[in-house]
């Protein structure tokens, strides 16, 4: 399960990547836009990669013999636990997408507040499935590797 949630966190901070390099897979038009400047410019546009790797590491360190010390442990943990309430985020973005299919939502939904980018549906599904499936992977293991 751990491996799992690896793959989705790395799904989703290998998209902000590939965005934050001027890529362009998954919107609909043009490149991804930050109005911000400075560290927040910078953190807009990587910190999501930095924290996909620390999903991994958290992941990882709960079912590794390295995540076993004494004081690291009850905070992998504590952190593990925090991280499942993606699942609620998640299952919001889900319900979300489903009103956009049955089209019951507006298109114009999908762009953000300045306009600059429009993201294509398939993505934002894409999204919130790595959302899921790391936030059940935080709580599943989490549970499993308790002692």
């Amino acid at each position: 399960m751990a491996y799992l949630g690896c793959a989705a966190a790395l799904g989703y901070g290998g998209l902000k990547a590939i965005w934050s390099l001027g890529g362009t897979v998954g919107l609909r038009a043009g490149r991804f836009h930050v109005a911000s400047q400075g560290l927040e410019r910078l953190f807009d546009y990587w910190g999501t990669p930095v924290l996909a790797g620390l999903a991994v590491v958290i992941l990882l360190g709960l079912v590794y013999p390295w995540g076993n010390v004494r004081i690291v442990r009850p905070l992998l943990r504590a952190l593990a636990w925090a991280g499942s309430l993606l699942t609620v985020v998640s299952v919001g973005g889900l319900i979300v997408m489903i009103q956009y299919y049955a089209g019951h939502l507006n298109p114009d939904r999908l762009v953000d507040q300045a306009g600059h980018v429009a993201i294509q549906p398939a993505t934002v599904v894409f999204v919130y499935v790595c959302f899921l499936v790391l936030g059940l992977a935080f709580g599943v293991t989490a549970w499993l590797t308790r002692r």
